[in-house]
């Protein structure tokens, strides 16, 4: 399954306003055919040590909901295979990342009502 492009920059572009508020931002910086996507810190978010969090809290699941989106890379952040597993299979319950995941939802679901006006 591709990915849909215009779909993929709307929740970046979601995701960025997100943590704007924190002096930073996410740029991509790279699609592969398989549906891994690369995307990088800016502002104030690169030297953060909360980098990690953010983005398993908040990027790599809202990049998730994006059709065709198998794998997300936060360019400084690395991610271990098992954390991974994990949070595909919902394991990782104390991650608060249900809020951000219904913002993407509503956000993705709006674009496509309105998508045809």
């Amino acid at each position: 399954m591709r990915i849909d492009r215009e779909k993929l920059d709307r929740v970046i572009n979601l995701v960025s306003r997100l943590i704007r508020s924190h002096g930073g931002g996410i740029e991509l910086t790279g699609v592969t055919e398989e549906g891994t996507v690369s995307v990088r810190f800016t502002g104030m978010c690169t030297g953060c040590e909360l980098k990690p969090i953010t983005a398993v809290t908040a990027i790599r699941p809202a990049l998730m909901e994006v059709d065709g989106v198998t794998d997300v890379q936060v360019a400084g952040v690395c991610l271990s295979a098992e954390l991974k597993t994990k949070l595909a299979q919902g394991q990782d319950s104390a991650m608060p990342q249900d809020h951000i995941i219904r913002i993407v939802r509503d956000t993705l679901r709006n674009y496509h009502e309105t998508s045809f006006v």
